[in-house]
């Protein structure tokens, strides 16, 4: 195990060596998917080890209840309380399964979903169908191009319509922390829910769910919490869960599931918003990658990432360019550098094993290539990457690489 007084402005070559991508290249794209821990290929060989000596009989000694274990884990690091997160595969699925709890709210007055221009794409969408299908209005907040929105802009659409405030703890393009606590607050007052896509906080930035009395939070272990893909969860406020059932569900959620009744009667907890058989793999990833980040401490882990972020703001203003994120203490973990030819750009870094990403700009947005340092990153590796912006750009390297955005990572 990891130290629990670890210094990670200091004390790195070890930890460094739990992930070994490190060694490999300068890794400063963990906002889109974290390092792997070391420790994960055995959680994998354990999975393997548990089908091949015990079958089926592993979902009665380990799998049936592991993801009720991991929810929990990830429950320590966010202030919920145990059995008060699910454990699902992917954020959309979390966002369905939120909505569908309102099901029964078509012809209710309450039909407006407050969202803004700055949520995830997927999140739009998800929102968006659902929303078309049962007749309720959805009202995207305008960012003006700006890399976050006022709370005052959100909190003058929430009113006595208003069913969910469906919005963005972190925006992902730009890193702006928004006050969801602020929000909740609005949307409690006027008998609102609240669903917030917590994607890129857990593991990065301190969250305290009970302080933020939200009604639904979904993230991920993908990103900061370098547990990989598969492992998105729900968080689910008790009185919530109290009041409200999901009609996108599964046998999971029942309350006996192995009575196999054709009748159905919900289960309580963090499985009552379960669907149907998780991926068991992946929930071994998650656990490697939440022992390290809860070993280290997520106050010792912003301290970092503030730390690192400061000197891409330093470095971005140092070489000219301006900075889609803000630059104060609302950032998260990744600072949004506008740079001419970014897409072309970020292929120039990945040829020599620099991993950033790009993101497009929408609306009036700029491109920009994301840096997302974590806590195993090397202060040095800011510095190199941008003496190779200077080199790209000084040799023109980056006019070889197409600017086709087919895909993108």
């Amino acid at each position: 195990m990891l130290s629990q007084s670890w210094d990670l402005t200091k004390d790195l070559t070890a930890l460094r060596k739990e992930f070994p991508i490190l060694e490999t290249c300068i890794y400063l794209i963990s906002n889109s998917l974290g390092a792997v821990p070391r420790r994960a290929a055995e959680g994998l060989h354990e999975f393997y080890r548990l089908w091949k000596e015990q079958g089926v009989s592993a979902w009665n000694s380990t799998w049936w209840d592991l993801g009720r274990k991991v929810g929990d884990e990830v429950a320590s690091l966010l202030g919920a309380g145990k059995d008060e997160v699910t454990m699902l595969t992917n954020a959309t699925q979390g966002h369905w399964v939120a909505l569908s709890t309102k099901f029964r709210e078509g012809q209710n007055t309450r039909k407006k979903i407050v969202m803004t221009e700055h949520d995830f794409p997927s999140s739009l969408y998800a929102v968006d169908r659902i929303a078309q299908f049962m007749g309720w209005e959805v009202l995207v907040v305008k960012s003006q191009g700006e890399p976050g929105i006022a709370v005052e802009a959100i909190l003058d659409q929430i009113d006595e319509k208003t069913l969910f405030v469906a919005t963005s703890h972190v925006y992902f393009k730009s890193g702006f922390i928004q006050d969801i606590a602020a929000v909740a607050a609005k949307a409690r007052q006027v008998g609102a829910l609240t669903l917030i896509d917590g994607y890129h906080g857990p593991g990065v930035i301190p969250i305290n769910l009970k302080e933020l009395k939200v009604d639904f939070y979904v993230g991920g272990c993908l990103k900061w919490l370098c547990g990989g893909p598969g492992n998105a969860f729900m968080y689910v406020n008790p009185e919530t869960s109290a009041q409200l059932d999901p009609y996108l569900t599964g046998w999971l959620a029942h309350k006996q599931p192995f009575a196999f009744d054709s009748s159905f009667e919900f289960t309580q907890g963090a499985y009552k918003f379960m669907a149907g058989t998780p991926p068991i793999s992946s929930l071994y990833t998650a656990r490697a990658g939440l022992e390290i980040i809860k070993s280290l401490g997520i106050k010792a882990i912003r301290e970092k990432s503030l730390h690192l972020t400061k000197l891409i703001i330093e470095a971005s203003h140092d070489n000219g360019f301006a900075l889609y994120s803000p630059q104060d203490h609302h950032r998260g973990g990744a600072i949004s550098v506008i740079i001419p030819h970014a897409f072309q750009v970020k292929q120039a870094l990945d040829s020599r094993s620099i991993k950033v990403d790009f993101r497009k700009g929408r609306g009036g947005e700029p491109d920009v290539i994301r840096v997302g340092p974590h806590f195993y990153s090397h202060p040095d590796e800011i510095e190199i990457l941008f003496k190779t912006l200077r080199t790209i750009y000084h040799s023109g390297e980056y006019k070889k690489y197409s600017d086709n955005l087919d895909q993108v990572t």
